[in-house]
């Protein structure tokens, strides 16, 4: 919402995405409308702003990164910033989000870093809602690690748009773990030069919208390994599209979900390679396992090839939990929850095995036995 502290720039921009709300669908692909479930589409103008300053959002060691990065508050900037320009709306979600920010900031990495030590978003929500916009600029020949955590309480709403633009010879290592008991949506564009190695973990409780869009430029690598983890009556939304738009890319998507109770899980893995992306190599993998009979999980895989020059792969499946695999670890002595939760974890945790940065690794493992609780009860 417009308060008087904000510049006139930004007034205006409110109301452009306003205006592209109106204009925008679901889904900005006829293909996936069909899929998009209206009473699950995520108004928040109900609720009551958290209105936390940027400082909240961000967790860093401040003597690791002194001098090698600069912060800026988005409400403070007296012209509209060049980042702004290099994304577009993709749907409706995305542009309600654009005009009803509430904390906004622009995150600058400088040229020739390499840092192990992450640096944290946090997006947590006890009550109302609260709702970011966040733009990272990635210097050249760098190396960064960013770790964006979601949570939220059963009647908050969460709501962010993370726009990144990685320059040149840069390797960015980015981590999601979404574990909101509310609501909650993730819009995360990249423009990349370098090399992106994408870790996700959503274990939602209610309702959860994901979006991952990267857009490849010449000799670029994208590793992308998302898990996801349903049960009860939770809802995901999930999409990941990567465009290889420029020769010599490389991309590499897996993805799998674990569902059960009544939970349900739509994915749509996108790889595009248009007509300059020659000798380009793309793989997409999608599958899920599904413990009970009312659980539904639905992949909507896609390649969309416009050129003769280049590799293309992709596999999709949803099976049910496999009886003989269950009967042999039952008979080693386990009772059948803790056979189920044994030949689930490992499923979901095997989409992390080319993964290399062992706190992330530590992080997702950790989250996935506390979410495998459930079954001990």
């Amino acid at each position: 919402m417009k308060n008087e502290k904000e510049p006139d720039w930004l007034l205006e921009y409110r109301n452009e995405e306003k205006e592209n709300v109106n204009k925008l669908n679901l889904e900005d692909r006829k293909i996936f409308l069909k899929y998009a479930e209206r009473e699950n589409e995520l108004y928040f103008d109900e609720l009551r702003e958290k209105g936390e300053e940027i400082d909240h959002l961000l967790y860093y060691d401040k003597e690791t990164f002194k001098d090698k990065l600069e912060i800026k508050s988005i409400k403070s900037l007296k012209e509209k910033p060049e980042q702004f320009y290099k994304f577009k709306d993709k749907d409706r979600i995305e542009a309600l989000i654009n005009s009803n920010f509430e904390e906004g900031t622009i995150i600058t990495f400088n040229d020739d870093i390499d840092i192990s030590k992450p640096f944290t978003i946090k997006q947590s929500v006890e009550s109302g809602r609260k709702i970011t916009k966040i733009i990272l600029v990635i210097g050249k020949n760098s190396k960064i690690f960013i770790d964006d955590e979601v949570d939220s309480s059963k009647n908050a709403y969460s709501g962010q748009n993370i726009y990144v633009v990685l320059e040149e010879d840069s390797e960015l290592n980015f981590m999601l773990l979404d574990k909101s008991k509310g609501r909650s949506i993730t819009n995360l564009n990249l423009i990349i030069k370098g090399k992106v190695n994408f870790l996700s973990l959503l274990t939602n409780e209610n309702i959860s919208r994901n979006r991952l869009w990267i857009n490849m430029l010449e000799h670029s690598e994208v590793t992308i390994q998302q898990g996801l983890i349903g049960n009860n009556e939770s809802y995901f939304d999930v999409e990941s599209e990567i465009i290889h738009s420029e020769k010599n890319t490389n991309s590499n998507l897996n993805y799998k979900a674990v569902l059960d109770n009544s939970s349900k899980a739509v994915y749509k893995g996108v790889i595009r390679q248009e007509k300059p992306a020659v000798n380009s190599y793309a793989y997409l993998s999608e599958h899920s396992l599904v413990l009970d009979k009312n659980a539904k999980s639905i992949s909507v895989p896609s390649l969309e090839i416009e050129t003769n020059e280049l590799k293309a792969y992709h596999s999709a499946s949803s099976q049910p939990l496999d009886k003989e695999v269950l009967f042999y670890t039952m008979s080693r002595g386990l009772d059948k929850n803790s056979a189920v939760k044994m030949i689930a974890t490992g499923f979901i945790e095997s989409v992390f095995n080319k993964a290399e940065n062992a706190a992330f690794i530590d992080t997702l493992k950790n989250s996935i036995e506390n979410k495998m609780e459930y079954l001990s009860n």
